[in-house]
């Protein structure tokens, strides 16, 4: 086999436990359904470019990595501050309930 199998297939395992310990560290449901639906989106996209990135020639293939890769930037920003915010409500209303049972 080629290193360019490895390589793909190492890729895919690392992501696979990827998404399933972002999974198992979510601490509510409204957190674990986002965490499920960014990781399908992610998973879709990425096999929609992996199959572009195959099919493209070769100078096509050099000018989608520019947008691919400030996209993924961008796009991992916006989950990880969205699931932070998301962490913080949780957080905050579990404050307050405990405020609430000292009182």
């Amino acid at each position: 086999m080629k290193i360019e199998t490895y390589l793909l297939l190492t890729l895919i395992i690392v992501f696979i436990w990827k998404t399933h310990r972002s999974v198992q560290r979510c601490v509510t449901p409204q957190e674990r359904y986002f965490t499920m639906r960014t990781s399908i989106f992610t998973w879709f996209v990425g096999f929609l470019l992996l199959m572009a990135l195959l099919f493209l020639p070769n100078r096509a293939r050099l000018l989608l990595l520019i947008p691919i890769f400030f996209g993924w930037i961008g796009v991992a920003r916006f989950f990880r501050d969205t699931r932070a915010r998301m962490r913080r409500a949780a957080e905050s209303r579990a404050d307050i309930e405990r405020m609430k049972r000292v009182n």
